[in-house]
């Protein structure tokens, strides 16, 4: 039987657009805090925020996905155990570098379970070690029109179009294996080595907010700050404690909509100047990215992938698209 797995507390099956609800202004946000029955106290961050390690914070290459017009199911592969062992008997073969052998395996693992997609990856890169790219090329792609969120699929396709000099389209697919498995180092390292052949930008950044908001007692909230975060910082205090107020945006508790970070983003970018965009590589690629009208795109990558991975898994194919144009087009052209 399929597991249906679903994402819990950020999206459901999808996310909330902003609809009716009017984004507030920096000095509308200083008067709900003026007359709010809570107490907010400002205060300047003594220590810096360090980025948080999310190295083991990965998505894994164990599911796959139906789309039935506009929902997207994902479910965990549930494999019969003549399948897996045939599999088993595959891995051995590859580990001795058989790989021909552990081709036929392969193949005939999938002879027994069609929609054992992650099979036919492992079939391209048997072909790929062999030194026929253009055969592991053309599994890849069957891997990844059957079970678009294979990530090793798009990784290893774009390992192949790298060897065989076809730099652009490499670009494209090692991006979607880092949006589909947003922390994983190895991901990280091929992008760099691909990014530089193509003379893209591989500076490593995390959005990384300098503020810090907790309660402190009844009807009292700190927040704590760094002076170019002031705007964000105030916001974020709202949406997490002032009583009523996500719910008066039109976003019920548990779930994820982007209003909440285009709103604090219209207050952060009030103290904008060219000395902070210099100093700051999230400031500017948010600059960019509104420029280039991919706010959408921005919040995914830099803030709720990072944070919940699996997210990407029920992104559709046309949305990871469109982040991996902000990845290419912001990230791998900031100044």
């Amino acid at each position: 039987m399929r597991k249906r797995l679903m994402i819990f507390g950020i999206l459901g099956i999808g996310f909330i657009n902003v609809i009716a609800q009017e984004i507030h202004s920096p000095a509308e946000i200083f008067k709900i805090m003026e007359k709010s029955e809570l107490s907010y106290e400002l205060n300047s961050l003594e220590n810096e925020i360090l980025p948080i390690d999310r190295s083991d914070n990965l998505n894994y290459n164990h599911y796959y996905r139906v789309s039935d017009k506009n929902q997207i199911s994902t479910y965990q592969y549930d494999l019969d155990s003549s399948v897996q062992e045939c599999v088993n008997e595959a891995e051995e073969y590859f580990q001795g570098k058989k790989f021909s052998q552990a081709r036929e395996k392969y193949l005939e693992a999938l002879e027994m379970d069609s929609s054992f997609y992650q099979v036919m990856t492992y079939v391209g890169q048997t072909y790929g070690i062999e030194g026929d790219f253009d055969k592991a090329i053309e599994w890849y792609h069957k891997t990844i029109n059957l079970n678009y969120i294979d990530y090793m699929a798009h990784w290893f396709l774009a390992d192949a179009y790298k060897t065989k000099g076809e730099l652009d389209k490499a670009v494209d697919e090692i991006t979607i294996a880092m949006i589909l498995n947003r922390n994983n180092p190895r991901i990280v390292n091929a992008m760099n080595n691909i990014y530089e052949l193509k003379k893209l930008k591989t500076e490593d950044w995390t959005f990384n907010p300098q503020i810090k908001i907790d309660s402190t007692g009844v009807n009292q909230v700190r927040v704590s700050y760094d002076i170019d975060w002031l705007g964000y910082a105030m916001v974020k205090a709202l949406w997490k404690y002032e009583p009523g107020y996500k719910k008066s945006m039109g976003v019920s508790e548990g779930t994820f909509s982007s209003i909440e970070e285009k709103e604090c983003f219209v207050s952060l970018m009030t103290s904008f100047n060219k000395k902070k965009l210099k100093k700051h590589p999230e400031f500017k690629a948010l600059q960019m990215a509104l420029d280039n009208d991919m706010i959408d795109e921005y919040i995914f990558y830099e803030i709720v992938l990072p944070e919940h991975p699996f997210v990407a898994y029920q992104l559709s194919a046309d949305f990871i698209s469109g982040i991996k144009d902000y990845v290419i087009g912001v990230r791998g052209h900031l100044k």
